[in-house]
């Protein structure tokens, strides 16, 4: 009888008893003490059980017609998943009349019991493999519940240094973050700090690492693992909170206009939203007329999308604009535009907001009580507080975003004069662009109607 041995080792496992001599050296000793022939041994360094995407298994089962048996350590040697070591052995090894052989467990697959012995040893082992990745997970949760980060082992992120597990400052690479930050909130644009690192000599940092220093939260102190658990750190940020989120809302305005950093025509575009459909409106250049003087007057206007009809949709009859004309109206209502006056209104919203919040949790604890005292059943107040709970989330949102808007003012002073009255016109086409970025929140059409809502 020709014997295959079939030897697997994950990389933990290396140094341990599953070593591939010390499973190499039990194998040849069976076979030798059968009188069994070995027909090759097949060796997986280094590769997981936990599925049949091995190279050597895949020989293996490719020569099925040139051994009589197969013999392995151990059942998890051969696989960690139930379904796959079933597979194996009843579609690859008993129907190609191949016994199975595991030395550990002494398992003889010519007779039922044998059989239903891989079965439930298969199982064990499949638990044991889904307990280890649970464990594992669990792990990482309650570390970064603590504040770590979810891997003590994790490549360390630019800013930070990892010690006993723990991060700690890098402060030259946090002076780059800093300075990362520092100048998108003056520039407001990747490219623009690309280019001035350029003009500087100095080295020029990619788009990806710039875009991860301004979006990455761990820099204001946060850890997290997927989406299970999202939490203050331990270790120190290394910029501001208030910074993060003006930068947030500055990515915000140009991910919905563009060409907010572009020389273009429109100094609105991405603001402005249809209040019959709620589309944006896009700024598009027509009707250009040239003049026997050879002057070529083009007129602008700001229009629905979906006021560019197509055959499957319907259209918007919403009004278009001129260019100028609404621009104009914006312009003209910003002009006595002030910073300190929008951010008292926002504050007293904001203390509006939490009024109503209080509120809403004296009522919780109102029900709370009759409960306690035996007044109401559970299930007769569960509806109510529902709604209750429901609000007070909307509320803590709102009240949230309220604090965020109320942040936001910074940007919006340093393109002022301090805290006077805005000066438009002395601005540069950029500079107004983002301006009306930094105070205005959207701009909402309904006909000749035109509402400016502010940040």
């Amino acid at each position: 009888m020709k014997a295959a041995i079939y030897i697997r080792v994950s990389t933990d496992e290396q140094a341990k008893k599953f070593s591939i001599p010390a499973q190499e050296r039990l194998a040849k000793a069976f076979c030798e003490s059968k009188g069994w022939k070995i027909y090759k041994i097949y060796t997986d360094g280094g590769f997981s059980g936990k599925n049949l995407d091995r190279p050597a298994l895949q020989e293996m089962l490719s020569e099925t017609d040139k051994f009589d048996a197969v013999i392995v350590y151990r059942l998890d040697r051969l696989s960690r998943s139930q379904v796959d070591t079933m597979t194996l052995i009843e579609t690859f090894f008993l129907k190609n009349d191949i016994e199975f052989i595991s030395l550990t467990e002494t398992l003889d697959t010519t007779s039922p019991g044998g059989r239903a012995m891989i079965g439930v040893l298969a199982a064990f082992s499949q638990m044991e493999r889904e307990s280890i990745r649970e464990r594992s997970i669990m792990g990482r949760i309650q570390r970064v519940k603590s504040g770590l980060r979810d891997s003590p082992v994790k490549k360390r992120n630019f800013g930070y240094d990892i010690v006993d597990g723990k991060l700690y400052i890098n402060e030259s690479e946090a002076a780059v973050i800093r300075e990362v930050c520092n100048r998108f909130e003056v520039l407001q644009s990747v490219g623009k700090i690309q280019q001035e690192q350029k003009s500087q000599g100095r080295e020029v940092i990619t788009r990806a690492r710039i875009m991860n220093y301004l979006t990455n939260d761990l820099y204001i102190g946060y850890v997290h693992y997927l989406d299970e658990v999202h939490r203050k750190g331990i270790h120190e940020p290394i910029i501001s909170e208030d910074q993060y989120y003006r930068i947030q809302a500055i990515l915000e305005r140009i991910k919905r206009a563009p060409n907010i950093n572009k020389k273009s025509q429109s100094l609105l575009s991405g603001l402005v939203r249809c209040a019959t459909c709620g589309s944006p409106y896009h700024h598009a250049v027509k009707g250009a007329k040239k003049y026997a003087s050879g002057k070529v007057i083009e007129y602008r206007y700001y229009t629905c999308k979906k006021n560019r009809r197509k055959p499957e949709s319907e259209g918007c009859t919403n009004k278009s604009h001129r260019g100028e004309k609404l621009e104009d109206i914006v312009i003209n209502r910003i002009k006595n535009y002030s910073v300190d006056t929008r951010t008292d209104e926002k504050m007293k919203d904001l203390a509006e907001n939490r009024e109503k919040l209080d509120a809403q949790v004296v009522k919780k604890n109102r029900l709370l009580a009759l409960y306690v005292d035996g007044v109401y059943q559970k299930s007769d107040l569960d509806p109510l507080m529902q709604e209750i709970d429901a609000e007070i989330k909307r509320l803590t949102d709102e009240a949230s975003q309220q604090s965020k808007e109320i942040n936001n003012k910074e940007i919006t002073k340093r393109l002022l004069n301090k805290n006077q009255t805005l000066d438009f016109d002395s601005l540069d086409f950029a500079e107004k662009q983002r301006l009306l970025r930094g105070i205005i929140k959207e701009i909402v059409i309904n006909g000749d109607n035109v509402k400016v809502y502010w940040l």
